[in-house]
């Protein structure tokens, strides 16, 4: 016997639709509602610019629309960072207000008893006394009660239930269809890349480099009939591949695949009418409100439906009618320290000391976007990386001494280094060190005194990987977005294969 659907205006239908539009209105308040550097980073400090500016566009003539669009995407960030500090959930009043038939409301941890918090009445408030401080008073008494409970029962923390879409989540496990079709596309890249890119280096995963796919596509399919004539074929399916690769790679994005599911309701995730099903989509479930897009769409939503003669409306440019493809990287958050800091606590690889530790060092830009070739420098200032100079350097013995030692440090003693010396040629052409005491001889190749050999590092990590059976984690290379004549840092993650695959699915990096 099927449950029966709530009435349209009952409290729980309202406070579903509430849910369901909340990323939304994140989104408006941040893209379009917030001036450039607003610290939109759902931190308590937050809320002072949010109130200041809350006051500022009340005291400025506005539409009545525009005003309520604003408050609503205010009363959504608020109660997230409200939620963020006491725990609990969103819950809904029915009291009316105004039209509406009630209002959201956040409900704190059970464990406080404390009344529900109505963000909109809290902004009413502050508009109305104008101080500029009514937000941080909530957030005081807030604090208050969490302190109480916690001197009360010490290691309670409040907990806050999962907001779908907006709160960080895990990606879906890797379905087998998707393992094999980004293998098969993956090996194919060197045809397929011949082909579209003309065999010029321009597959890079730049995101630039989606200005030439683009046109490629543009020039190869007149129409989304010829489009969708060619999906299944390797051209089309390589596109798709290459689109989404650009977005995980540069953005931090994973691959994901919903299987048929003949049990799901119509236009559910996994019934056949919903356009999410059996197809591959890139996703950032591990990042608030993040991206989501399917390559296959946004290649075939730049073409128009049918041809059209001269003098017809069908007869504008494209790039008049549809956005450029490297505007589907725009919904897409990067990774920033406090992401990486996150999904390492998640996994283990640091504890959530050194996570804070490490975010208040780098508070000011903790949350700030990470461009890709930045990511690895994040993974060693946590501590579960070590670099390369590509500079030049001081001492070429002395830069792989210490480069050896920081390594061995990863370990925690099931490898050790010493005696290290480079020797022979005019500028060292061999390096002898002791590993576990066994000596070991490495060759190298330098132009000069001043730049590290990376083909010899390479080598050298291999070294540094503790013996089969006493430690699981080893290193990884680790490669990333780079621009072509740029000259970049080596980076070797220190982690175990499970730990590696995450930090390839959920940070966009390549770890060989």
């Amino acid at each position: 016997m099927m449950a029966e659907t709530p009435p349209e205006n009952s409290p729980q239908r309202l406070l579903q639709t509430w849910l369901d539009d909340l990323p939304y209105q994140l989104l408006l308040l941040e893209k379009a509602l917030l001036p450039e550097g607003f610290p939109f980073d759902y931190r308590p400090e937050s809320l002072d610019a949010l109130e200041a500016r809350l006051l500022e566009q009340d005291g400025s003539v506005q539409e009545g629309g525009d005003r309520a669009e604003f408050v609503a995407s205010a009363t959504a960030y608020l109660g997230e960072v409200l939620l963020g500090v006491a725990g609990g959930a969103w819950g809904w009043h029915t009291r009316p207000v105004g039209d509406l038939p009630g209002q959201p409301v956040v409900c704190p941890d059970p464990d406080l008893h404390l009344s529900p918090v109505a963000p909109m009445l809290l902004i009413s408030y502050a508009l109305r006394v104008r101080t500029g401080t009514a937000f941080a008073g909530e957030l005081e008494r807030l604090r208050q009660a969490v302190t109480a409970r916690q001197r009360a029962i010490p290691g309670w923390a409040p907990v806050k239930e999962h907001t779908p879409h907006v709160d960080p989540g895990e990606p879906l496990p890797e379905h087998p269809v998707l393992t094999a079709w980004l293998a098969e596309r993956s090996e194919a890249l060197a045809d397929w890349a011949k082909e579209a890119f003309d065999g010029a280096w321009r597959s890079n995963f730049h995101p630039r480099t989606l200005n030439w796919l683009e046109a490629v596509i543009r020039q190869r399919f007149a129409t989304v009939a010829e489009f969708d004539a060619a999906r299944d074929e390797p051209f089309v399916q390589g596109a798709c591949w290459y689109l989404g690769e650009v977005i995980r790679r540069n953005k931090g994005a994973v691959w994901q695949y919903v299987p048929y599911d003949p049990d799901a309701e119509p236009w559910a995730l996994g019934s056949r009418e919903n356009v999410w099903t059996e197809v591959p989509f890139v996703d950032q479930p591990d990042k608030r409100v993040g991206g989501a897009a399917i390559p296959l769409g946004c290649l075939r939503e730049l073409l128009p439906e049918a041809q059209a003669g001269p003098g017809t409306e069908a007869d504008v440019g494209p790039q008049e009618r549809r956005a450029a493809l490297r505007d589907e990287l725009l919904p897409f958050r990067a990774s920033s320290y406090a992401h990486v800091g996150a999904l390492l606590t998640r996994m283990g690889m640091v504890t959530r000391e050194k996570t804070d530790s490490v975010l208040a060092r780098y508070a000011e830009f903790a949350h700030e976007e990470l461009p890709p070739h930045e990511v690895p420098d994040a993974l060693e200032a946590f501590g579960v990386a070590v670099s390369a100079h590509a500079d030049d350097v001081d001492d070429l013995e002395e830069s792989y001494t210490h480069l050896l030692e920081e390594a061995a440090a990863l370990t925690d003693g099931a490898v050790t280094f010493t005696g290290v010396r480079l020797y022979g040629g005019e500028y060292g052409d061999h390096l002898e060190f002791a590993r576990n005491g066994v000596l070991v001889t490495e060759e190298t190749e330098h132009q000069s005194h001043d730049y590290l050999d990376h083909l010899a590092v390479m080598h050298l990590m291999g070294h540094a990987d503790p013996d089969p059976g006493e430690n699981p984690r080893r290193f990884y290379f680790v490669d990333f977005v780079r621009l072509r004549n740029g000259g970049y840092e080596s980076y070797y993650v220190f982690a175990t294969p499970e730990q590696a695959s995450v930090l390839e699915k959920e940070l966009g990096l390549d770890l060989h």
